[in-house]
């Protein structure tokens, strides 16, 4: 509800005496602005009083430091008098009114440059923040760090004190301030002339470090250099993939913008307006790095070994942790574990590097939760003990093979949904969903457990498996779906028979991306979830139907959430991804394409109506949209959302059909509607030289290969390109028939798995 300006820029004619931003906030100017946002950087464009005026904001891309570069061009014909003022509140902590007493600032380099420390912070105490303004080599520079000295007793950014007054900027530092970094750089602009300033805001290892990046980026080259460089990386790194289909709304999408969503917020900074975190989540990170890696397979290996060693003996995992002391939470959520192994083998999968379960990484050790203990906020230490991330896959999955009065796995203190915190709170709660999750993992570990001769886990995980299958199909099927959930009593949720909740999306998605439903019963429960769940004329897919409200049962922390907000009844887009995924995984290829389309954020900015409902950025993906009157259709929590990286693999895997097998072959199994004439994909090979063009053309009859440059064939149902590390570009065109496409097909029945073992 609010959203209170921290940084700030201002020109002032010294005239005049008038003063404006050169940015929409905190003062506008008379006169539109016009904001961009590219990859790795944001631009505004303004014109008042006679002077063109440019600002670009960019993060350098090695460096701990953010750039602001600000250009005024007079556009009269009499020489101007103006400054340029910069303001930033330092925080260097949680909070800015705890930190601010234990800030010390300093000033260096004549004023130009204002340095800050918080000897109390307990993980970045000895770091230097710094801010620096650069601009022409005559234009007299002012600066403070009091923060009330800026503003004034009663100004504020959209007024300060010190833009009001004739008075320099009081030079202050040192500690005992409410502190910021404000300066105020003055100059004479001459008729048709232009000037620049630089303005620098980051935090380095230590003083010198920080000096050193002041000077590094002194200079207009060296900033416009910068800029090139963050540019062309995102260039190249987005175009690993691209496409071009009948639907605008997504390739907007898949040709960079969530790809650089999950890059730039979820992996790198993982914080945004909603969640200025800064943590990594166990499941969180692995996922995002896992739609990455047909981007950067490197990535994604990296993020598998970071989280490998963010795992207890015992086997369960830190929920979260914030880097580098590591302090974080240990719960009793009972998925978090199990992303290692199913993302760990989906990256072998697809790269073929099955080397990476030979990696050695280290067990953390703490205390264990207590009894009655839902979760505990710690700093883990190393266990001085390793294992390969084989190991590690292993004791997720083995710490994991319990079960309830209905052979489905213990719920915990929630699954993916967090907010079902007090269905198994007890102990005794029960997960249908966890049941499908689990169920996916086993079939798609045990070829690794089978190659690795690890016999005893081949064993008891088949075992497990067989099991789970008979449990889903008989406490998990409900008569026309299939069930969430079994509170600690026995309850059942997501059940004809619930009071709320009687429907959930994920159940019935994962029911058919497990292949644990039969067809018959695959078809129901995907039936069941687009009449319930499914709201074409608000745009919405909803996780559950009716919201949590007044039921006696307590599932948790959902219910807190007002019906239709969030995970309570509105869209939670990473499952309405999900519910995408098992449609086209079934081989409803119109329902695939249509709903994908309308979960696009370009189709809810696609008209100023829309906008106006929507309220939220159209270029990134909203972790959720409400589903109540008379916020139906709003924009929740944007950018930090994990539905980014899945909105990318589902449009790309399941809807276009394009997967890797094993790094040496391609795959082309796709789903589109039957109107569609057809779509192309250009792929870059992890060795950055070898490209690839699929022009796939909608025809009758059968699939035929038209012009391949390297090996190309029809083959069950999809056509396998072998890849061909040689440095060229190749072109495949096919004629798509109805013979290639995704047909659901079950897993194996238990009898069938015990002929099998």
């Amino acid at each position: 509800i609010a959203d209170p300006v921290g940084e700030a820029l201002y020109l002032r004619d010294e005239v005049a005496g008038l003063f404006w931003s050169p940015t929409p906030a905190p003062t506008p100017g008379s006169g539109a602005y016009e904001t961009r946002h590219g990859f790795g950087y944001t631009s505004w464009s303004h014109h008042s009083q006679s002077l063109e005026q440019d600002v670009v904001c960019f993060m350098a891309k090695d460096e701990p430091v953010k750039i602001v570069r600000v250009r005024v061009t007079n556009g009269g014909g009499t020489t101007r008098s103006l400054s340029l003022f910069y303001y930033a509140e330092l925080v260097l902590g949680g909070l800015r009114a705890t930190a601010a007493p234990s800030i010390i600032t300093e000033s260096a380099n004549e004023g130009r440059v204002v340095l800050a420390t918080n000897p109390k912070s307990i993980d970045f105490g000895r770091h230097v923040a710094f801010a620096s303004a650069t601009g022409p080599a005559l234009s007299r520079h002012e600066f403070t760090t009091d923060r009330g000295a800026f503003l004034g007793v009663l100004g504020s950014a959209a007024a300060p004190a010190a833009l009001g007054s004739d008075e320099p900027l009081d030079g202050s530092c040192g500690g005992g301030l409410d502190p910021c970094a404000a300066f105020r750089m003055a100059t004479e602009l001459a008729p048709g002339a232009t000037v620049e300033w630089s303005i620098l805001l980051g935090q380095a290892a230590d003083r010198d470090a920080a000096l050193a990046l002041c000077a590094r980026f002194e200079s207009p080259a060296a900033v416009a250099a910068e800029l090139d460089v963050v540019r062309a990386f995102w260039r190249e790194t987005l175009t690993a993939v691209r496409v071009e289909t009948p639907v605008p709304a997504l390739d907007l999408l898949i040709n960079g913008w969530v790809g650089y969503q999950n890059l730039s917020c979820r992996i790198w900074a993982r914080s945004a307006l909603y969640q200025s975190g800064g943590a990594l989540g166990y499941r969180d990170q692995l996922q995002d790095a896992a739609a990455m890696v047909y981007h950067s397979p490197q990535l994604t290996r990296r993020q598998i070994l970071v989280h490998a060693a963010n795992q207890f003996v015992e086997g369960d995992v830190m929920h979260w942790w914030h880097p580098p002391a590591g302090r974080g939470i240990r719960t009793r959520f009972s998925d978090d574990l199990l992303w290692l192994p199913l993302l760990t083998q989906y990256y072998v999968d697809t790269t073929g590097d099955d080397a990476i379960f030979d990696e050695q990484a280290r067990f953390l050790t703490a205390r264990t939760l207590l009894e009655g203990e839902d979760e505990v906020l710690l700093a883990p230490d190393d266990s001085g003990t390793n294992a390969d991330v084989y190991e590690h896959c292993c004791r997720a999955l083995d710490r994991s093979l319990g079960a309830g009065a209905h052979g489905l796995p213990l719920i915990g203190t929630g699954d993916w949904n967090d907010g079902l915190n007090r269905v198994g709170r007890l102990g005794r709660g029960e997960s249908v969903w966890l049941g499908f999750f689990l169920y996916a993992i086993l079939e798609r570990f045990i070829p690794t457990c089978v190659h690795r001769g690890d016999a005893a886990r081949v064993s008891s995980y088949q075992a497990r498996l067989r099991s789970l299958h008979t449990a889903l199909n008989a406490a998990g099927w409900d008569g026309e779906w299939y069930r969430r959930a079994y509170y600690d009593d026995g309850t059942p949720l997501g059940s004809a028979s619930s009071d709320e909740c009687q429907i959930d999306a994920i159940a019935q998605a994962w029911s058919v991306m497990s292949g644990v439903a039969s067809v018959e019963r695959a078809g129901k429960a995907l039936d069941a979830m687009e009449h319930y769940l499914v709201d074409e004329p608000a745009g919405l897919i909803r996780l559950l139907t009716p919201p949590f409200d007044k039921t006696p049962h307590d599932p948790g922390y959902i219910k807190g959430y007002l019906p239709g907000v969030r995970e309570n009844g509105g869209q939670y887009t990473h499952a309405a991804l999900w519910a995408v995924r098992a449609l086209a995984e079934a081989g409803r290829s119109e329902r695939a394409a249509a709903l994908l389309e309308m979960l696009s954020p370009v189709t809810r900015g696609g008209s100023p109506e829309a906008i106006a409902v929507y309220q939220a950025e159209p270029y990134v993906v909203a972790a959720d949209v409400y589903g109540e009157a008379p916020h139906t259709g709003r924009g929740g929590w944007t950018w930090y959302t994990g539905s980014a990286g899945w909105m990318f693999r589902v449009a790309f895997e399941s809807v276009l059909g394009v997967t890797i097998s094993k790094g040496r072959t391609l795959v082309l199994r796709p789903c589109i509607p039957p109107d569609w004439p057809g779509f192309s994909v250009w792929y870059r090979l992890p060795d950055g030289k070898t490209r690839y063009q699929l022009v796939v053309r909608r025809t009758s009859g059968d699939t035929v290969v038209r012009a391949a440059t390297v090996a190309a064939a029809v083959d069950d149902g999809a056509v396998r390109v072998v890849l061909a590390f040689d440095g060229a570009s190749h072109r495949i065109e096919i004629d798509l028939g109805d013979d290639v496409g995704t047909h659901y097909r079950p897993s194996a029945s238990p009898a069938e798995r015990m002929i099998s073992a």
